[in-house]
């Protein structure tokens, strides 16, 4: 699974379809987010947490839409 970066993420989701991870969306803190699309780890896009947010939340009413093709696995990370 890619890594957003240097900064430990408060929040990590996986988005995935049909098995296999797309993209990770890593929340920083509360203003910042990392996207991490699978094929180009090494070029992660840093967004803000709103945009992040609500790409995980369309990606999980797509996959509510489509027969559970898309998937969104959610991990905290506890200090």
């Amino acid at each position: 699974m890619p890594e957003a970066g240097p900064r430990i993420p408060l929040e990590r989701f996986s988005l995935v379809s049909k098995g296999d991870v797309y993209c990770v969306v890593d929340i920083v803190d509360g203003d910042t987010a990392t996207v991490v699309l699978t094929p180009l780890p090494e070029h992660p896009l840093d967004v803000g947490v709103d945009e992040a947010r609500n790409l995980v939340a369309a990606w999980q009413q797509s996959g509510e839409l489509s027969s559970g093709d898309h998937e969104v696995r959610e991990e905290r990370i506890a200090f």
